[in-house]
């Protein structure tokens, strides 16, 4: 990508956040990183499994990338696509997707008997809960 934080400054490509490096919360890896661990060493620890999925969409808010904000060299949007995470105790698995924010669970202890493929699809579609 092309240096459009200073002309005056030789910044070298690390990454395809470079556009924005040395503004606050910038996209390049290892400031997503840094604020990954920062979040997550200072977060609260829930108190339930619910708590505890919940903190870490939370943390994970904290390094997506926002369609438009980052572009490859070849015009490309790069956008978190999806989050995800893994209850190990109760075999659950937990995700949202860019266009879908309502965390999803599909239990993967279920069906484990059976001799076919089971697949899941992702659930895209924006769920918004209409309170009246």
């Amino acid at each position: 990508p092309q240096n459009t934080f200073s002309d005056s400054v030789d910044l070298k490509v690390d990454g395809t956040g470079f556009g924005g490096i040395g503004l606050p919360g910038d996209v390049s890896p290892e400031s997503r990183f840094v604020r990954a661990a920062f979040s997550k060493l200072n977060s609260s620890k829930g108190t339930t499994v619910e708590e505890d999925i919940t903190q870490f969409f939370h943390i994970l808010g904290t390094v997506e990338q926002i369609k438009g904000v980052n572009k490859t060299g070849s015009g490309k949007e790069e956008y978190t696509v999806y989050s995800n995470c893994y209850d190990l105790n109760n075999k659950t698995l937990y995700y949202t997707t860019y266009e879908n924010r309502q965390i999803m669970a599909v239990t993967l202890n279920k069906d484990k008997n059976g001799n076919k493929l089971v697949v899941y699809p992702f659930e895209r579609k924006q769920i918004i809960n209409q309170l009246n």
